[in-house]
């Protein structure tokens, strides 16, 4: 899947697994453009402000195999400020800027 990196990158988020084998890629620039499944939108000074809070809370950045044993479970990744880190069980601390980057598949 198509998808960018550098400085300009804010957050990549990434949701993959569940029964029907889910595969979503959220990469958001700086500038409030985000590249979402492959597909180009933009954020709106709002949405960008929203999701830069939302991503300030987070204090979760190792990675965890806990709750991996599950069949069919999700897999969450985020890549934000130089941390990589893939959870099989949401973290709450997670939880705000999952769901804005989750709204954004929706469009």
């Amino acid at each position: 899947m198509l998808a960018f990196t550098g400085p300009d990158v804010l957050v990549t988020y990434e949701r993959t697994g569940g029964f029907a084998g889910i595969q979503q890629r959220v990469t958001v620039r700086n500038s409030g453009n985000a590249l979402v499944n492959g597909e180009w939108v933009a954020l709106d000074d709002g949405e960008l402000r929203e999701l830069r809070s939302a991503l300030d809370g987070i204090y979760t950045t190792r990675s965890s195999k806990a709750g991996c044993r599950v069949a069919d479970h999700f897999t969450y990744t985020l890549d934000y400020r130089g941390h990589r880190a893939t959870r099989c069980w949401l973290p709450s601390d997670w939880r705000a800027a999952v769901e804005r980057l989750e709204a954004l598949t929706r469009r």
